[in-house]
């Protein structure tokens, strides 16, 4: 069994937002945390990455939602392609496993404007912790200040 599967890909359109519904199953881990990396495309091109911490008490779990909401509000109408793309991010951890799914998306009305790539508006899933590069870059922040106070009280 693979260590990172992903079972199913949906999605639904709602006027002017695909919501993307996944389904992922872990194989079971001695790991404290399994730590994976997804990757949203829309039509070839990288649209969102984002983080995924889940404890290993979690993995026993049977399979873990992961729900997206993406604006379509920029998109052009006509077939597109939605990719979901994940895998682990332990030096032992196999390829990335990747699903796709094809859309065909009619705007309510044509806009001059459009462009190709829509903005991913919400990315949810109980017990599932999404990290993004403002909360990364925070976390380094915290980590770099409680070294500073541990090397401070060690000399005092």
């Amino acid at each position: 069994m693979k260590s990172l599967e992903i079972i199913d890909l949906n999605v639904v359109i709602k006027i002017e937002d695909l919501i993307l519904n996944a389904k992922f199953k872990l194989a079971p881990s001695k790991r404290i945390f399994s730590r994976i990396r997804a990757n949203l495309y829309f039509d070839g091109q990288l649209m969102k990455t984002f983080y995924l911490g889940i404890p290993y008490y979690l993995g026993r779990q049977e399979n873990f939602p992961l729900r997206s909401v993406i604006s379509l509000e920029n998109a052009k109408s006509g077939p597109h392609t939605i990719r979901l793309e994940m895998g682990g991010l332990w030096p032992s951890a196999e390829p990335s496993e990747a699903k796709e799914i094809a859309i065909d998306y009619v705007t309510l009305e044509e806009r001059e404007m459009a462009t190709a790539i829509p903005i991913v508006k919400k990315i949810e899933g109980p017990g599932v912790a999404v990290v993004t590069e403002d909360a990364k870059r925070l976390y380094q922040e915290m980590r770099e200040r409680w070294k500073k106070e541990v090397i401070a009280q060690r000399e005092r």
